[in-house]
């Protein structure tokens, strides 16, 4: 099941509470080429879209000519959202065309105003309805949020990066609460609901066709000519003739193989179809299991395969997902209640824009 949504980057503080701490994500299948081809993970996960707020129509116009949105009093001045444009456009110095800068600008403006516009009111209810965040909640989002990130990457400079502060941490752990207040016990489906969704979206439960494929590669590089590719095809239909005489696959991948898989003995790990180039693919979709296949020829070198092992196309029962579909539908209901929150907010709330 995929969930793809777009959000604007610079609500990220609301997503923190949502989608960290209620452990979602988007499902990515990505191909691999073949010299690593490897199955992808299907998982069942929800993501939470946050609502981009449309300020209201400007009204009489004050004084004032430093002000660019007014919400119930709290202002945003041009001075505060001028520096940050300048530093957002920075950060993308030579990306932007020269042709393309003003309408880049009018974004940022229109992305830093719905951004405030909303937080602004997100924080007066949450206030108005004395809402508060410990601080285990907040050193456990600030947790998640790390568990999160690749290993290279400090929470730290993250955290700058996005302009994530405690304050905006304690904010979506605010919200969240005041959003479970609002769904109460309907947030929860019902095992009708789960199996309704399970039947009207059976193709997202299908696992396609697979094989377990191990293989070793001899491969081609920007120098090579006729000769050398025939010396590596001769090399390589060596070692297949001491595999096919009993030596141990494994141990000839990881000696000669110049895929990374050599490392786990030439193991590829369970392919589907459209995963790697068609030589390839009609190989190890026509081979016989433990078999070991006759030289292939793709744009990347030379391959001995063997196919460990073949699974039929299958649909992955109830059972097993349910928990994950229930999770879906939760976090949907949590959304809905949630936009819903925030235009009834909005349309009770006083909100100036003031144009150029």
């Amino acid at each position: 099941m995929k969930s793809r949504i777009n959000m604007n980057r610079s609500l990220i503080f609301i997503v923190i509470a949502f989608v960290l701490m209620a452990g979602c994500g988007n499902t990515e299948e990505k191909k691999k080429n073949v010299q690593s081809p490897a199955v992808s993970t299907n998982q069942v996960q929800p993501a939470v879209p946050v609502a981009s707020v449309a300020p209201a129509a400007a009204a009489t116009k004050p004084d004032s000519t430093d002000i660019v949105v007014n919400v119930d009093g709290n202002v945003l001045k041009k001075g505060e959202i001028e520096k940050e444009i300048k530093q957002k456009l920075a950060a993308y110095k030579g990306q932007i065309p020269a042709d393309k800068m003003k309408e880049a600008r009018a974004t940022l403006k229109k992305q830093m105003v719905d951004e405030f516009v909303m937080r602004t009111l997100l924080t007066n209810e949450v206030e108005k309805r004395k809402i508060a965040a410990t601080d285990k909640e907040i050193k456990m989002t600030m947790d998640q949020i790390k568990a999160s990130l690749p290993p290279e990457q400090k929470l730290e400079k993250f955290m700058k990066d996005n302009k994530i502060t405690r304050e905006y941490i304690a904010l979506g752990i605010k919200v969240k609460k005041m959003v479970a207040q609002e769904t109460g016990n309907k947030a929860k489906p019902s095992q009708k609901e789960i199996s309704k969704f399970y039947d009207e979206n059976k193709a997202q439960f299908l696992i396609p066709e697979n094989v377990h494929v191990r293989h070793i590669l001899t491969a081609f590089t920007k120098e090579d000519n006729d000769n050398t590719k025939a010396e590596k095809k001769v090399k390589l239909e060596s070692l297949r003739k001491q595999v096919v005489d009993g030596a141990d696959f494994g141990e000839i991948a990881r000696k000669n193989s110049d895929c990374p898989s050599k490392e786990d003995g030439g193991d590829l790990g369970q392919i589907r179809k459209d995963q790697t180039v068609k030589p390839f693919e009609d190989a190890v979709f026509s081979q016989e299991i433990n078999a070991i296949g006759p030289v292939v020829t793709t744009e990347y070198g030379y391959h001995v395969i063997q196919v460990l092992g073949r699974n039929p196309q299958k649909t992955v029962p109830l059972e097993e997902v349910k928990e994950k579909i229930s999770a879906f539908l939760e976090q949907q209901k949590q959304t809905e209640t949630f936009n819903a929150l925030l235009k009834k907010l909005q349309a009770n709330a006083k909100i100036i824009v003031y144009e150029k």
